[in-house]
């Protein structure tokens, strides 16, 4: 892999590590302010009236010396923002502030760029604008009173301008009574205020007695109940909020008129769109049934469950305008994809080197919409080929079955694993975010050790697998950011029902946290563990045992070499190499800062790390003081594949093996003490 630096970044990288190293340098002209009578400090006032506004085309007033408007430096470049203070806000923070005022300062890393002082220029009409904003702000949210002032300050440098916002919150408006009024029939009153949904509705949301009076929490609330009623089946319900608000005494008395029209059922649910299934089809992807009572939730299930159906590339569900009825009409609209289509990917690593996939896909070999696909990918480290017959709908849209027969070869340091089998899965999709998987896999497998020593029995091992393997995953990762917790549980039983040659019973658990904890920074955390049970580790083929180490778990380490190693001896009895074991049991941590760097350099990241592990070779030798550690950090490149990503680590507290030591003799290189890594996507 080539890697190609155009002089233009190198000298902004040269130029970032000179500013680091000496200091701030001024890369700006020099600026000449000429303002004698302007004392650092002084009162920036805001035009009250006609008479000020008249004048703001010469003067701004300044308490203690007059300042001209504009505000520039030398020749006619305008002052720049360099910060932006506040004082005197209690309730909002500063940074919850910066969102809604139009004036910017840079940020630090801005900063650095001191070749590049553009943009942030001082405005002073939008600095008027801002404290109008900043008003308004807390009037909306319960404080009429509030009263901003600003005033500007120049900095070291004549351009450079802190503008200070000084805010005096005063007493909010405090709702003394929140009455709701329904506006129905009795039964339905009666139904209402029994229900424990309506009753929690009432109790958690914004409008409650002794908080703070927000007008701007209207639209909130009667969302909120909408959302509510619409849930419970009232398909035309409405809510309105209105305030009694006395401004001199600062109390508030809210009233909730709830109207909820008549409980609705499903009507027809007409389908527009398909080509080449029934409309039948579509409608039992979607789940609605007609009679079924009316919830808007249910059409948002409808909608993901099309969506998420192989066939279909576009869904939208939704309910016209229509009488204020007890039956209502449900419009399906759908898109079909291509009914075959060829795909390609390749990538490149530190692990695989360089990797090829092709698959080709028919999402309707039978018009019964199922999924027929061939697959084939290899790399310098595995090649694979598989089909796969996907069902998408079995007892309901959330069920799933796919039936998988494949061939595989896996080339891995110290063993070469040739194995065919087949693969058959039920998956049930608890919802967007949850999924379990119950499946059972059938495989032959021939293993060859690469060159054993004299302590190992054979140099090959045929055996089968049977086995049936319970996972699961809770994951709240988006499309393009990683956020809140991933669970994934995985046990596998082997021997199932007596068959098979190998009886063991692994167990695997993967936990994530993803931490924002500032814009653009994020923390996050993995724990990884395994251990497997009911086997010796004697009877336990290579590729069946525990490993760690690489790219995506302890970066100090290359692939698989954290952990149990055995010597690999030539014909002569000299030592050649150490290649990884494995083990019965496995644990991994891993902890990542993640910075984005799109304020510097578009598009760039940068991440520190440690990450820690072990593997012990049987459950018995578990030891927190056997973890082995790697700190490291790199550098991503967010591309529309993913985030490139390139990784160094060193190794910590390193093993004789680890440095290639054998017998007190040192075989090792320089560089047997790190890790550098290079893949695409995060390490998790």
């Amino acid at each position: 892999m080539n890697v190609i630096v155009r002089n233009e970044g190198l000298m902004r990288y040269l130029s970032v590590l000179l500013f680091l190293l000496l200091g701030f340098v001024d890369a700006c002209p020099s600026y000449s302010a000429g303002w004698d009578d302007l004392a650092s400090g002084n009162r920036y006032h805001l035009y009250q009236s006609d008479q000020d506004a008249s004048e703001k085309q010469s003067v701004a007033r300044f308490s203690g010396g007059r300042f001209p408007v504009s505000m520039q430096a030398n020749g006619d470049q305008p002052g720049r923002v360099w910060n932006i203070d506040f004082e005197g806000n209690e309730t909002y923070s500063g940074m919850t502030i910066r969102r809604i005022i139009g004036l910017e300062a840079p940020s630090f890393f801005r900063k650095l760029r001191f070749w590049n002082r553009s943009g942030f220029d001082f405005d002073e009409t939008e600095l008027r604008r801002d404290v109008i904003r900043i008003q308004r702000y807390y009037q909306r949210r319960g404080f009429p009173k509030v009263d901003v002032d600003s005033r500007v300050e120049q900095g070291r440098r004549d351009w450079s301008r802190t503008v200070i916002f000084e805010i005096d919150e005063g007493k909010p408006t405090i709702i003394d009574t929140v009455r709701y009024e329904i506006d129905a029939d009795a039964e339905t009153v009666e139904y209402l205020q029994n229900h424990r949904v309506f009753e929690r509705a009432m109790k958690r949301n914004d409008m409650q007695e002794g908080r703070r009076y927000q007008l701007i929490q209207h639209s909130d609330v009667e969302g909120h109940f909408q959302s509510v009623l619409r849930n419970m089946g009232f398909a035309h319900a409405n809510t309105f909020v209105t305030a009694n608000v006395d401004t001199t005494g600062l109390h508030a008395d809210v009233l909730v008129t709830i109207t909820p029209g008549p409980i609705s059922y499903f009507g027809d649910v007409n389908i527009d769109g398909n080509e080449t299934v029934s409309a039948d089809l579509v409608r039992r992807q979607s789940g609605l049934k007609t009679g079924e009572q009316y919830s808007s939730r249910k059409l948002r299930n409808a909608q993901q469950e099309i969506f998420g159906h192989p066939l279909f590339r576009f869904a939208t569900v939704n309910m016209p305008a229509q009488s204020r009825d007890s039956i209502v009409d449900i419009n399906v609209r759908v898109r079909e994809h291509a009914l075959r289509s060829l795909r390609v990917q390749g990538g490149i690593g530190i692990e695989e080197i360089a990797r090829i996939g092709v698959s080709w896909q028919h999402r309707n070999p039978l018009g019964n919409a199922h999924n027929f696909s061939v697959t084939t990918r290899a790399s310098f480290l595995e090649q694979r080929v598989s089909m796969d017959y996907f069902i998408p709908y079995v007892f309901n849209p959330k069920s799933r079955i796919n039936i998988s027969p494949f061939g595989q070869r896996l080339d891995e340091r110290g063993y070469l694993l040739l194995r065919g089998g087949l693969n058959n899965s039920f998956i049930y999709q608890v919802s967007r975010e949850t999924a379990g998987t119950v499946s059972y896999e059938f495989t032959r497998n021939r293993e060859q050790i690469y060159n054993p020593d004299v302590d190992l029995p054979e140099d090959e091992q045929r055996y089968n697998i049977s086995a049936l393997k319970l996972s699961g995953y809770h994951n709240q990762l988006e499309i393009e950011r990683y956020q809140g917790w991933v669970v994934r549980p995985h046990a596998e039983f082997s021997g199932f029902l007596g068959t098979g040659s190998l009886r063991y019973n692994r167990y695997k658990l993967d936990i994530r946290r993803y931490l924002d904890i500032g814009e653009g920074t994020q923390f996050a955390i993995r724990n990884e563990g395994g251990l497997i049970t009911n086997a010796s580790v004697d009877d336990l083929p290579s590729n069946v045992r525990f490993y760690t180490g690489g790219t995506s778990s302890v970066r100090g380490w290359q692939r698989r070499e954290l952990g149990p190693k055995r010597a690999v001896l030539d014909d002569e009895g000299n030592f050649k190499e150490y290649v990884p074991a494995g083990g019965k049991a496995m644990y991994n941590i891993n902890l990542e800062l993640r910075q984005d760097l799109g304020m510097i350099i578009r598009r760039f990241g940068m991440a520190v790390f440690l990450d820690g592990g072990a593997v012990w070779e049987d459950s018995e030798d578990i030891n927190a003081g056997d973890l082995q550690f790697g700190l490291g950090g790199g550098f991503r490149y967010n591309s529309p594949i993913g985030p490139i990503r390139i990784d160094l680590a060193r190794k910590l507290n390193p093993t004789d093996e680890d440095l290639n030591i054998y017998n007190g003799e040192d075989f090792g290189r320089s560089f047997d003490r790190w890790g550098i890594h290079f893949s695409i996507g995060q390490a998790f």
